[in-house]
């Protein structure tokens, strides 16, 4: 009775190790280092690196709440206390001296190659419906926007098989042209994201590359007045 089974049983486990990916969980699976920090102030390194330029570095802070605000403030240079505030689909330039907000794209340069919306937490879950390429190594999706007018209708998104991590997101316009590359190059052991890098495919033969470094996360509740725009102008 027991050898009958055992074949079954064998059959049964292969099958289901065999079954195919769901890109939805993929997806979720890839914001898990979203997930992971929900609120609180990131401090990150950036560097931009534009052929035949000087290199360009200064120290952001970013202010989190939840998965849909964020208020970037530069910390060093020519730019010190300039501000970057995210809500949703809307994205504010404050100026110091400035007696408004300016109204901005969230495709807009941040710095180099960098943009608005790369700062701003992309959740490819929200944003984005997945089809699976076939093939072993890393899972690759086919991603489509799930509202019109994204700066980016359509992507590729490269997935770890061993850690189900974001490794490659490929950007394209409208016109089908790809137009920037990010590559998610470090991790740390709770899963949140240390180092990436993001390439303009646009300008320079691709060569003009910005490096973002994590350096720290600090897990903090944040007043809501900070994610408006008379609020985030206060912010010292």
């Amino acid at each position: 009775m027991f050898k009958s089974i055992a074949p079954l049983l064998i059959a049964a486990g292969v099958a289901a190790s065999a079954a195919p990916a769901d890109p939805a969980a993929l997806l979720k699976r890839a914001d898990t280092p979203h997930d992971r920090f929900t609120e609180g102030v990131i401090k990150l390194r950036v560097v931009a690196n534009e052929r035949g330029k000087k290199p360009i570095e200064n120290l952001l802070e970013l202010f989190v709440k939840g998965t849909d605000a964020s208020l970037c403030v530069f910390r060093e240079g020519q730019q010190a206390g300039r501000k970057i505030l995210t809500v949703g689909d809307k994205v504010w330039l404050i100026v110091p001296g400035t007696s408004r907000p300016v109204p901005v794209s969230k495709t807009q340069r941040l710095m180099g190659a960098a943009s608005f919306g790369d700062i701003a937490r992309l959740r490819f879950a929200d944003e984005y419906d997945g089809t699976l390429r076939p093939g072993d190594g890393d899972f690759v999706l086919d991603l489509t926007a799930k509202r019109n007018g994204a700066p980016y209708p359509t992507a590729v998104l490269w997935i770890g098989r061993d850690d189900g991590l974001a490794r490659k997101l490929r950007l394209s316009l409208a016109s089908k042209k790809e137009a920037k590359e990010v590559a998610f190059t470090g991790y740390g052991a709770d899963h949140r994201l240390q180092t990436m890098e993001i390439r303009d495919l646009l300008a320079a033969g691709g060569e003009n590359v910005t490096s973002l470094r994590f350096e720290s996360y600090e897990g903090k509740t944040l007043e809501p007045a900070i994610f408006t725009p008379d609020g985030a102008r206060a912010v010292p």
